[in-house]
């Protein structure tokens, strides 16, 4: 059995600790700076469903004909050899929020949804059965269905250019 000296295994060699301390000193204000762009980027759908919300903002009319019964979406989309879009989402949601200003008025994604889907807007609150048929548990989320309700794609928060994606490679 050996005996290792824990104050010689547990420390780093003082020259590298020297190396990362001057490192992190020295750049210590464009780390700080890399954190905090980093939590806007990956808040700001938050930030802007928020600030809609805020100031009562009202956003552009979309063309997209939202359906709220997904059963008849569903007879429909058989009908027509569509596919069903399903957006789960709720009044207090900022992200939601910010995809009704941004992503649903938009003309891409309006054309895209008009190609071939049968849109459906689902409000978790009014409606929690179907959301939990799907196993929805985090708003928003998007899904793309076949006519027997079956999921093809799943997403959540879009922007407009990735929503517009979406829906071209949804088969």
């Amino acid at each position: 059995m050996t005996h290792e000296d824990p104050e010689t295994t547990s420390r780093p060699a003082p020259g590298r600790l020297a190396t990362a301390r001057a490192w992190a000193v020295r750049y210590e204000g464009w780390l700080w700076a890399a954190v905090i762009a980093a939590v806007l980027v990956i808040q700001w759908p938050m930030l802007k469903g928020s600030y809609y919300r805020v100031t009562n903002a009202t956003p552009r009319e979309s063309s997209i004909p939202w359906r709220t019964d997904l059963d008849a979406a569903l007879l429909e989309a058989r009908q027509t050899d569509r596919k069903v879009l399903v957006d789960f989402m709720a009044d207090w949601c900022p992200p939601c929020t910010a995809m009704k200003h941004d992503v649903w008025p938009d003309p891409g994604v309006e054309r895209a949804v008009a190609a071939g889907y049968v849109p459906v807007m689902i409000d978790i609150d009014r409606d929690g059965r179907t959301a939990d048929r799907y196993n929805v548990h985090g708003i928003p989320t998007v899904l793309v269905l076949n006519g027997d309700g079956t999921v093809l794609r799943q997403g959540a928060f879009f922007t407009a250019s990735r929503m517009v994606r979406f829906l071209a490679n949804s088969d």
